[in-house]
């Protein structure tokens, strides 16, 4: 099944990341204004960590929830790698050259640039293309999502009922682990912390998020084929789901949040106020028909599609070209704006029909699935409600 808007909400994503960093760059993020809700343009990496969880658990949800064979642990690693790693590799490597950066081309450096390592120490972090310590998160939950599938196929289940019950038990074991790194990280950090533990970097602390999006890719399998009340609801107004994320962005901006304050409740609140607005964002690209409504017709918008097409290489390359900019003396807001996205396009165009297009072709051709085989009839599953 296609989810034809999804490549406006990578392009939704990869902008206000965008946005975050012209914002940095120009000292926009402390004692202005609008400073509280430029700080939380990083809005644009939970909604990738939803996006990432609904499309790519979706396929192993499908699979379970029709009794057939879950697709082929070995062609999924392969699609992700070439997916992943050749465009990265090449970024990393023209990146650090083009300014200048020291350490990457060590031995300590390459294993941990080139090996997806940087999240994993604070001083490294942010080094590299310093955006990239999302990537290795992401990384680590391909890895983890084929287990997180063979766990779950462990758990039998007779009706949609039971199909759900199950799915949930893993999903909530997955949400708990997130919010335990969390809170753990949180008890071993200063009242005022000058560094954050790794652990608030790294995957334990994004389990949560990811999960969502994994729940939205559950309940889109079960509700497929059914216009039960809520799909009505946001087939007919997909605006209610996008007003939730909009107040959610504006809550996470005033640090309102049902925690109160201080360092460990702010961080908790803005992450989960984050995570609402990335499921607000998605669900109306899920669920009712993609032409209908005002939020689908600018989802399929064909600027805002091209954007995400080639939203990769806006994300690996943008932080670049902002502070090449910048550094030649482009200090005037809209000026760098306007000339760091024109240069990002045209670079992250430039990966994804000279490189990025090529490898996914290749990861298809060498990935190719056999027929599913159906391992016991799936008559036995109750109509959905």
């Amino acid at each position: 099944m296609r989810f034809p808007l999804f490549n406006s909400l990578r392009a939704i994503a990869a902008l206000t990341i965008f946005a975050y960093h012209v914002a940095f760059a120009l000292g926009f993020l402390g004692g202005r204004t609008l400073s509280p809700w430029l700080a939380q343009l990083n809005v644009g990496v939970p909604i990738f960590f939803l996006i990432s969880g609904f499309l790519l658990y979706r396929p192993f949800a499908q699979a379970r929830f029709d009794r057939v064979r879950m697709p082929a642990i070995g062609g999924y690693t392969v699609r992700r790698v070439l997916r992943i790693v050749p465009a990265y590799w090449l970024a990393l490597t023209v990146i650090s050259l083009w300014l200048g950066l020291d350490g990457i081309f060590s031995p300590r450096g390459v294993g941990t640039y080139y090996g997806f390592f940087q999240v994993y120490n604070y001083s490294t972090v942010t080094g590299g293309i310093g955006q990239a310590w999302t990537i290795d998160v992401e990384i680590t939950f391909y890895a983890l999502l084929p287990l997180c599938a063979l766990l779950a196929r462990q758990i039998p289940f007779r009706t949609v009922k039971g199909f759900v019950r199950g799915e949930g038990a893993l999903l909530a074991l997955l949400f708990a682990g997130g919010l335990a790194a969390k809170l753990i990280a949180i008890h071993n950090t200063p009242a005022n912390p000058s560094s954050l533990s790794p652990v608030l970097y790294a995957l334990p602390a994004f389990l949560d998020q990811f999960a969502i999006g994994m729940g939205l890719a559950v309940a889109s399998v079960v509700l497929a084929g059914h216009d039960t009340s809520f799909v009505r609801v946001i087939d007919r107004h997909p605006w209610i789901p996008w007003g939730v994320a909009g107040l959610a962005f504006y809550l996470v901006g005033t640090h309102v949040g049902p925690l109160g304050g201080g360092f460990g409740a702010r961080l908790l609140s803005q992450h989960y106020l984050k995570a609402i607005v990335a499921l607000g964002l998605l669900v109306p690209a899920v669920f009712g028909d993609p032409a209908h409504g005002l939020v689908r017709k600018l989802l399929a918008n064909r600027a805002l599609l091209w954007v995400g097409l080639v939203s990769y290489g806006v994300y690996l390359w943008h932080r670049a070209m902002i502070t090449k900019l910048y550094d030649a003396g482009v200090h005037n807001s809209l000026g760098l704006f306007v000339l760091a996205l024109a240069a990002t396009l045209a670079v992250a165009a430039a990966s994804w029909y000279g490189l990025e297009r090529y490898a996914l072709r290749l990861g298809r051709r060498l990935s190719r699935r056999r027929p599913l085989a159906v391992e016991r009839p799936p008559t036995e599953l109750e109509p959905a409600p």
